[in-house]
This record gives structure tokens, C-alpha cells and sequence, in this order.
């Protein structure tokens, strides 16, 4: 699955106002569940943060890829964060984050998960990736820029 079939431009953010990793994910979470009309009562969050505590999701090159799997969820969804300023990820290379995209699955998805884990890493790890979505100037923008790479990276 790829990412730009998981998004929709309500679930983008150009701006995101958190200044820590607990903040950008509950402000990342509440936007991925308006966008996509999920209400999982605090499902969602608390997934991605019991992921989040087993080993950061920040994967180095200002990327983090938080992603969890809830029994409210019924479809793959994502919402993506550009943060100009950068944030503390924890992440492997202890850079800040400028860049988070985070997707939940449905419990029972394992496989379409780990794929789509696998998707977002091949097309993220292209540096001219990263540079085109950071520097979107609007919600199409990045979802131009997004359906350009990965018909580039994407099989």
C-alpha cells in the first residue's frame, strides 16, 4: 500500500505546532482521526505511544514514522507533519525531526502493515524525497509531490 492511497490533504499539516515528541504525536493522532473520520476514544493514541515506548520511531535524516494498529481502525490511514523548526525524536542518529508521517492499521493487517512499513522506507530514505514533502507550500503540493516518488521509487 502506498502512502498517498493512506492520506487525504485534511491530513497534512505544513506546520505543526508540538514542541516535543508526546506533543507532535497526540496533535499528529487527533488530525489523522479528523481527517479520516476515525473516533477510536483514545485507541489510536495509545497504540502509537506503547510503539512509540518499545524503540523510537525516528529513524534518522529528520524522518520519524510512528504507526500503530487498533481494533477501531478499519482501513489504513495516515496523517504527515512537516516541522520546519525540527523536534527531539529520540531519534537513531540524534537529529531533530522535521518530517513525521504516522499511519495506523487495523489489528488484524499484519501483513498490509509491514508492507506499508516497507513502502515508506524505500521512498523516504531517498534524500530528494524527504526535500520535496518538507518543502511543500500547501496540502496538494505535498500530495503532488508524494504521488511523484512513488511512481519513481514504488513498484
Amino acid at each position: 500500500m502506498r502512502l498517498s492511497e493512506m492520506l487525504n490533504p485534511k491530513a497534512i499539516t505544513l506546520r505543526l505546532k508540538a514542541r516535543t515528541k508526546r506533543e507532535a504525536l497526540v496533535e499528529l493522532v487527533e488530525l489523522l482521526e479528523a481527517a479520516h473520520g476515525i473516533n477510536s476514544q483514545g485507541e489510536v493514541l495509545d497504540r502509537v505511544m506503547r510503539r512509540e515506548a518499545m524503540v523510537s520511531t525516528g529513524i534518522g535524516y529528520g524522518l520519524a514514522i510512528p504507526h500503530g494498529k487498533a481494533r477501531s481502525v478499519d482501513r489504513m490511514a495516515a496523517a504527515c507533519a512537516v516541522i520546519p523548526e525540527g523536534i527531539d525524536f529520540d531519534s537513531e542518529d540524534g537529529q531533530p525531526v522535521h518530517l513525521i508521517v504516522l499511519f495506523v492499521s487495523p489489528e488484524q493487517a499484519t501483513t498490509l502493515h509491514v508492507r506499508a512499513l516497507a513502502n515508506l522506507s524505500r521512498l523516504l530514505k531517498e534524500e530528494s524525497v524527504r526535500n520535496s514533502l518538507r518543502e511543500a507550500k500547501s496540502p496538494e503540493d505535498f500530495i503532488a509531490a508524494l504521488h511523484a516518488a512513488e511512481s519513481a521509487y514504488i513498484p
